[in-house]
């Protein structure tokens, strides 16, 4: 019984290092989507600057209302408090991530990573035996298990009567030989014991091995549909990438048609600032999907208590995307 407690606690030791190894790998990919949210909102800024410098050259040259530099003083004025609160954000993250890896005062940090989508070629049934045979919690209960039963045993070993040989002879007394005798029997009992205690600690021993069966398998379930929920939700979060991609070129090409025809004295204000919106908002959700999906991954390891085995073929990333 000691020996399974014993392996017990120590495969929990491992499943708590492997939640921390997920605190820190989710953090960190909310950096990452933090730090391309500061950039996402640096080029606003900078864009929104550009447009008020032109808005403020065409209304001295009587070409556009002054509702245009009103217009565009008020982007730009909106777009540095978004990146205040984007700088913040990231901010917080990094102390975050100092937090939970146990060193609060660090924060000199160079970010080589980026967030990304691998191809990979998992299959559930797979990924429910890794889970099954070395996620840390299911060890547990195993252990657990395997504890109550021994015990279960030992405590049915004190209810059971004691066996006993016994042996006697009597030679007489004097020359008397009838009175010569001699005795061998076997006998059980009960000497020393409580039968009545010993039966109910048998009998709580007994509900004890019962909820650990029952915690077993309540644990094993649970496994089964969290990694098949964070199975279905990453084939999700794939596609929802490859959708927010395609949206983000197409609000990039209109963006820049808008801007082209702003600056040619075509456009109007209104349009320039749909358009900004609407590529500002694109660029947000890739960012977006690519950390669900990351995020996602992280949970499916949490999950089968082991990393994943993507594949090595890169499809996108948030780098040198000219996003």
């Amino acid at each position: 019984t000691s020996k399974r407690l014993y392996e017990a606690k120590k495969a929990s030791t491992k499943e708590n290092i492997n939640t921390i190894i997920y605190d820190i790998k989710t953090t960190y990919y909310n950096i990452l989507f933090a730090t391309a949210q500061v950039q996402v909102y640096k080029d606003t800024v900078k864009d929104y600057e550009m447009q008020l410098s032109q808005a403020q050259g065409f209304y001295k040259l009587g070409k556009k209302a002054r509702i245009d530099v009103v217009t565009a003083q008020y982007n730009l004025g909106k777009a540095q408090l978004n990146l205040i609160k984007a700088q913040n954000v990231l901010e917080v993250a990094l102390v975050e991530l100092s937090k939970i890896m146990g060193i609060p005062d660090y924060t000199n940090y160079e970010l080589s990573d980026e967030l990304s989508l691998n191809d990979f070629d998992l299959n559930v049934d797979e990924l429910l035996k890794t889970a099954f045979d070395v996620r840390p919690e299911l060890i547990v209960a195993q252990k657990n298990v395997e504890a109550a039963k021994y015990n279960l045993r030992a405590q049915r070993r004190n209810y059971s009567p004691n066996l006993g040989i016994f042996a006697g002879f009597n030679n007489g007394i004097g020359n008397n030989y009838d009175l010569r005798t001699s005795q061998v029997g076997v006998g059980l009992n009960y000497s020393g014991l409580n039968i009545l205690r010993v039966k109910k600690q048998v009998d709580e021993a007994n509900a004890q091995y019962k909820k650990a069966k029952a915690d077993y398998e309540d644990i094993k379930h649970e496994i089964h549909f969290n990694v098949k929920k964070n199975y279905l939700q990453l084939q999700t979060a794939r596609e929802e990438i490859i959708i927010a991609k395609l949206a983000l070129d197409e609000a990039r090409e209109q963006y820049r048609q808008v801007t082209g025809r702003y600056k040619a004295g075509v456009g109007d204000a209104i349009e320039l600032k749909d358009g900004e919106n609407t590529y500002l908002n694109a660029r947000l959700d890739f960012y977006n999907a690519m950390l669900n999906y990351n995020s996602t991954i992280a949970s499916l390891e949490l999950e089968i208590g082991t990393p994943l085995k993507l594949s090595d073929k890169l499809i996108l990333k948030t780098k040198n995307q000219n996003l």
